[in-house]
């Protein structure tokens, strides 16, 4: 019985393994492959097929665990603390993730993402959309677009932000241009700039797992009340930034503290 439940164990590690793989690929070719740290799908799913071709030997030979005893005990504890870690992180980014937008905010900030040469990616594209929905259900909103040019982009994030919205019905002199920022603290130190009055509100308009850092970017950033605009990411692009905003999150937080 119990080598049987080792092999089922093993073999779950060979479906891991190859789901890894496969969800790389796939969003590799819809979405793009230089994603950051799209990596870490091919190097888990290597990690299990090399565990499973490993551990399937070993069986096979009628051998033990590799870590045996206090060493196996050790190890068990380490990948413990790590779930729990990882669930309540993951849990965090959720919870921000589906707080409903404040209504009648005087300024929002339109978060940049990668452009395409001059045409926004799938989450700017989103990110737009939502903007443009809130500033015509709310027409005294004055919408910051944020976001400098990188070296793979034909325009800045700002200026395609602010063609997106115009395109979508949105008055020009209702929009801002803040196009100078690399990264989400520049986004928001920047922006924050542009907004008349210490203590007047803004809306953080991005992807909903990326809500809850930048909202705690936004409030180390200044005192002013700032509230969540929270965008939908499609299904399939959602684990990987998930994953990928659990590591930002932690190394934020220890960056934070440090």
């Amino acid at each position: 019985m119990k080598k049987t439940s080792s092999r089922f164990v093993n073999f779950l590690f060979l479906v891991a393994g190859i789901a890894c793989l496969l969800y790389w690929l796939a969003n590799g070719l819809i979405v793009r492959f230089n994603q950051s740290l799209l990596w870490l799908w091919p190097l888990m799913g290597g990690i299990c097929i090399l565990r499973w071709l490993i551990v399937g030997r070993r069986i096979r030979r009628g051998k033990g665990p590799i870590l045996r005893g206090s060493a196996r005990i050790l190890w068990h504890i380490v990948l413990l603390a790590g779930l729990i870690l990882f669930t309540f992180v993951e849990g965090t980014i959720l919870t921000a993730a589906i707080v409903p937008p404040q209504q009648n905010l005087p300024y929002i900030v339109v978060l940049g993402a990668w452009v395409n040469g001059t045409t926004p990616s799938g989450a700017l594209r989103n990110r737009i959309q939502v903007a443009s929905e809130y500033m015509k259900e709310n027409p005294q909103t004055i919408a910051i677009a944020s976001g400098g040019k990188g070296d793979d982009e034909g325009i800045s994030e700002a200026e395609c932000i602010f063609r997106e919205l115009v395109a979508r019905g949105i008055e020009e002199n209702r929009i801002v241009l803040e196009d100078t920022s690399t990264s989400t603290v520049e986004n928001l130190r920047n922006s924050y700039r542009l907004i008349e009055g210490e203590d007047t509100p803004v809306g953080i308009v991005t992807n909903n797992f990326h809500i809850c850092r930048a909202m705690r970017i936004a409030r180390r950033t200044g005192d002013r009340p700032c509230y969540p605009v929270p965008v939908a990411t499609s299904w399939l692009s959602l684990p990987h930034n998930m994953l990928r905003e659990f590591f930002a999150v932690v190394a934020d937080t220890v960056r934070t503290v440090l």
